[in-house]
């Protein structure tokens, strides 16, 4: 299709374009000191933000709007629900069936986009989310976050041209995809060492090295 229209109309005229934010960088940070609030910036210009209430249910909030979200057990499957009722989910396929393993977003509207996983060869800890559909050749987002260390920055994610023809669904894939990145993060343990507060290497003195080979 011929990207030289302003924007995209479904069958039934609705306007994809002017949801789509432009090809860019979502950065996702913890507001403050608190693991439980999180914004999502566009540069300096703030689109949405994301609220933990307890350990397995949050809030999102966009343009006026409220999204509940809820995590089921184990965090296997993780609900959206619109202000309309309509729910969207994350769910991880069960691995003892290689054919339907791995992660995918169901939309309420019957739309499914598949979640592919990239892990840094030298840094495991550096690892991708990537989103893509059936029949698109490109990514759609690619959701960047390190699941060791503990800083400001959650995720970075970056908005790539094809996600205009999806528009609609940007805010509840990026919703659900750092609610599961958020968990992961949280169960790997990143709340134990923060970036700032790593210490460089410190050498022994001669006399601590001697005190030492007293006690043994």
């Amino acid at each position: 299709m011929e990207a030289n229209t302003n924007y995209l109309t479904s069958s039934t005229g609705d306007t994809f374009e002017q949801d789509f934010i432009g090809e860019c960088e979502v950065v996702v940070k913890r507001e403050g000191h608190s693991r439980a609030r999180h914004t999502f910036t566009v540069g300096k210009r703030i689109i949405a933000r994301l609220k933990w209430i307890g350990m397995r249910r949050a809030v999102y909030e966009v343009d006026g709007q409220i999204f509940d979200i809820n995590v089921k057990a184990l965090g296997k499957s993780i609900a959206l629900i619109a202000p309309d009722g309509s729910e969207s989910f994350l769910i991880e396929r069960s691995k003892a069936n290689p054919h339907k393993a791995g992660m995918r977003v169901e939309m309420a509207e019957g739309d499914n986009f598949r979640l592919l996983r990239k892990i840094d060869s030298r840094l495991r800890e550096e690892q991708s989310i990537v989103i893509n559909k059936k029949f698109y050749q490109s990514h759609l987002l690619v959701f960047h976050f390190n699941t060791r260390v503990r800083s400001q920055t959650t995720v970075r994610v970056m908005v790539e041209p094809a996600m205009r023809w999806e528009a609609r669904f940007m805010h509840r894939i990026l919703a659900l995809v750092v609610c599961r990145i958020i968990l992961e993060r949280r169960n790997s343990g990143t709340h134990r060492t923060r970036m700032k507060e790593k210490k460089p290497p410190q050498f022994s003195s001669s006399v601590g090295v001697r005190e030492r080979k007293k006690v043994y």
